[in-house]
């Protein structure tokens, strides 16, 4: 991995490469930005770049070599100057001071925890989160300050990774900020946020604040053209419902868009005939939304907008080029020509209310039921 490695984020990788040109690590940075665009890879090539024994010098700055000791053994978890933190478990920390947290850990989720790390080291952009972990304790703050007062066991720099920051518990947060307020010059810390109004203004204050904006389509179909076998069609459509986010992207390439997209379309086709075949709808929905999450049901609800604004361009004789739908053209086509009118940008409305009312924690079932028939309402007109 190098600095070339990060995808996007140009700016933020000037800065960095500036900052080992020119002077020195700050105490502790605050990475902001949506899930899954660089905030991980960029400190893990931080971390290698100032622990490498044998540094490169490419285009005038220096790069991590990747092959010596230090570099082998953060990439496999055993350099001693990093930590990690991350939430927990709720009722498998013990909150007690006198007690160690590994030891109160189960060697089931001590093994989870070694495997998920090492999935995110390998990939950075990958997702990281331990089944059922909500917090970051305050004992595992006592403990991290334990740590820190002791001397390194290798000479350099000491690092610390904190994940989803905004997962630390006020009475957390508090004890992380006595750290913060005594720092050490030897010492970096590393809060990865997707929401920074989550973390105190006393310990944003005391931190470089680097917002890391979404990636850009391009940058997503780039890697997804790397990395997997999938047509032209699929990866415009990833990119585009990825919302910036590599994260977001791989987690959408496992989703069978494509396959998720005919079935919210046959839906439509249902929910359109003349003689409305009810129980036929309520069973096809049933059969997309079992076992569907809030996420799923928002990325359904993207995909079926985004398919009728593709008919709305297609009705209004628009380009190709600014169909994301190609591979469905001719289906775009004949929607077009029979139900594209001048009711149409209500349904947008029908389909954003549909996303509030799933965040809202509405049944799945009942939104999605809900929406064709508002839909049909809007759409078919009946002789």
């Amino acid at each position: 991995m190098s600095w070339n490695s990060i995808i996007g984020q140009k700016k933020v990788k000037e800065y960095f490469r500036r900052v080992f040109a020119e002077g020195v690590l700050a105490n502790a940075y605050c990475f902001y930005g949506v899930e899954g665009v660089g905030k991980f890879a960029t400190a893990l090539e931080i971390i290698k770049t100032a622990s490498c024994l044998k540094p490169k010098l490419i285009d005038g700055y220096r790069e991590s070599c990747g092959e010596c000791q230090n570099c082998i053994d953060i990439l496999n978890l055993k350099f001693p100057n990093v930590e990690y933190i991350f939430s927990l478990p709720s009722g498998k920390v013990s909150e007690k001071e006198d007690s160690s947290i590994v030891e109160s850990l189960s060697d089931a989720l001590i093994e989870e925890i070694n495997l998920k790390l090492k999935e995110k080291i390998a990939n950075p952009y990958a997702k990281f989160s331990i089944e059922g972990a909500s917090q970051i304790k305050v004992a595992q703050i006592r403990e991290l300050r334990k740590a820190l007062a002791l001397s390194n066991s290798l000479p350099g720099r000491k690092f610390v990774v904190f994940f989803n920051a905004e997962e630390m518990r006020i009475e957390s947060q508090n004890a992380f900020l006595k750290t913060l307020e005594e720092p050490r010059s030897d010492i970096t810390f590393f809060l990865l946020t997707t929401k920074r109004e989550g973390l105190l203004p006393t310990i944003l204050s005391r931190c470089q604040q680097i917002f890391f904006p979404p990636l850009s389509d391009q940058e997503i179909a780039f890697v997804l053209k790397q990395e997997n076998k999938l047509s032209e069609d699929e990866i415009k459509i990833i990119s585009r419902f990825a919302n910036g986010s590599l994260t977001r992207a791989y987690e959408l390439v496992g989703a069978n868009l494509k396959d998720l997209r005919n079935s919210l379309i046959d839906l439509l086709r249902i929910s359109l005939k003349k003689e409305l075949p009810g129980k036929q709808l309520v069973d096809k929905i049933n059969e997309l939304t079992s076992g569907m999450d809030k996420k799923m049901a928002q990325t359904c609800l993207h995909l079926l907008g985004n398919w009728l604004r593709d008919a709305v361009v297609v009705a209004s004789n628009g380009s190709d080029s600014l169909v994301v739908n190609i591979d469905d053209l001719e289906t775009l086509e004949r929607f077009a020509n029979k139900f594209v009118n001048e009711n149409i940008n209500q349904a947008f409305e029908v389909i954003e209310n549909a996303n509030y009312m799933i965040f809202s924690n509405v049944q799945i079932p009942n939104v999605f039921l809900n929406l064709f028939l508002e839909i049909r309402k809007l759409l078919i007109k009946i002789s």
